[in-house]
Formats: structure tokens, C-alpha cells, sequence
């Protein structure tokens, strides 16, 4: 688990709204879906069974486990499709003697059939509780 501190900022249906510094790890950070950056600040969603108030500061868990799936997901499943469409093109274009374009169209064709994939993937990964950051304290 990593563990990070911000301040409230808003609060909607069981959710928070915590603002946060960005530090060193944001910087190699591939979790795109956790959270987004606003002005100097980063703003990330997190489960609230504290029942936390506006402007109070408090303690972020985040999985580190649940970002390198998300990160795997994102990079590596379309480069693992972008290879194995060309593959499939270099066969199917040495049967019909056309090579170069049938690789070209098999890669980039399961390529993008991927983010289509990693668009339903991140639709499930954000409705599991156990993926989102969660408040864990509340600082004085």
C-alpha cells in the first residue's frame, strides 16, 4: 500500500474529493484513472468510510498492486495486440503474396480493437471498491 496525505475538497455520495501535492512517484506514475491534475495539485477519488468533512486533512491508501495491473493493462495489452496483429498479417499476407500491407493493417487494426478493451477494462477496474483509493485517517 502507498500511502499519501492531501485535504478535502469536495464530497459526493460516499466519495471524496482529496486534493494532494504531487511528489517524486507521481512523476513515473501510469495510473491515469486514479486521479488528474489540477493547477499544482492532483485530485484523486477516494472511498469514504470515515465520513471525512470539507477541508480536512486526511490519509490516502492506494493499492500498488491494483496500479501495475492498470498499468499492464494499459501498455502492455495493446503493444501484445499490435504484435500479434502483425503476426496474423504476416501469415495471412504470405498466403495472398501481398506481405507488407496486411502486417501493417493486421497490427494496427488489433491495436485499435485494444483500446477498446482497455476502455471496458478500465469501466470494470473503477466500479470494484477494492481498486479505488480509500481514506484511512483523518489528521489533526
Amino acid at each position: 500500500m502507498m500511502f499519501e496525505t492531501g485535504r478535502v475538497q469536495k464530497i459526493e455520495q460516499g466519495k471524496a474529493f482529496v486534493a494532494m501535492t504531487p511528489n517524486a512517484a507521481c512523476a513515473h506514475c501510469h495510473a491515469g484513472s486514479i486521479c488528474h491534475a489540477e493547477g499544482d495539485a492532483i485530485i484523486i477519488e477516494a472511498a469514504d468510510p470515515l465520513g471525512v468533512k470539507v477541508n480536512q486533512a486526511v490519509e490516502v491508501a492506494i493499492s500498488e498492486d491494483n496500479m501495475l495491473k492498470a498499468s499492464f493493462v494499459v501498455y502492455g495489452i495493446p503493444l501484445i495486440a499490435l504484435m500479434c496483429g502483425m503476426f496474423a498479417g504476416q501469415y495471412l499476407g504470405k498466403r495472398a503474396g501481398v506481405e507488407n500491407i496486411y502486417e501493417i493493417v493486421g497490427g494496427f487494426g488489433c491495436f485499435g480493437l485494444s483500446f477498446l478493451f482497455v476502455r471496458f477494462y478500465n469501466h470494470l477496474f473503477q466500479q470494484h471498491l477494492n481498486n479505488q483509493p480509500v481514506i484511512t485517517k483523518i489528521l489533526p
